[in-house]
C-alpha cells in the first residue's frame, strides 16, 4: 500500500488513519439521504423484454412515505431527494 500511495502522491497517513467515524456522507446531505431511504421502495417500474425499467419514484407514494416517517418534505429537501433519485435511477437502469 505504501508503494501505491507514494506513486499517486497520497500521504500514507490518509490511508491508514482510523476512519470508523467517517460514514461517507457529508452532514449537509444526511437529511436528504434519510428521506430517500425512507421512500426507496416507491419506484415506478415496468417490465419489458430486457427486464425491469425504473422510471422514477412514485411521487404520491413518496410523499405519503415521507410524512408517515415523520419527515416534512419541504421544497429544498424534495429537490435533494430528486437529485438522489436521478442518480439511483441511472444506476438501476444500467444494462
Amino acid at each position: 500500500m505504501a508503494k501505491d500511495a507514494a506513486f499517486f502522491g497520497i500521504p500514507l497517513e490518509l490511508l491508514t488513519a482510523d476512519r470508523r467515524d467517517d460514514d461517507g456522507v457529508w452532514p449537509d446531505h444526511v437529511a436528504a439521504l434519510r428521506a430517500f431511504l425512507a421512500v426507496q421502495s416507491q419506484w415506478r417500474v415496468t417490465l419489458g423484454p430486457r427486464g425491469c425499467v425504473h422510471h422514477g419514484l412514485d411521487y404520491a407514494g413518496a410523499e405519503a412515505g415521507l410524512r408517515l416517517a415523520g419527515i416534512d418534505p419541504d421544497p429544498d429537501l424534495w429537490t435533494q431527494v430528486r437529485i438522489i433519485e436521478s442518480g439511483a435511477e441511472a444506476a438501476l437502469n444500467e444494462a
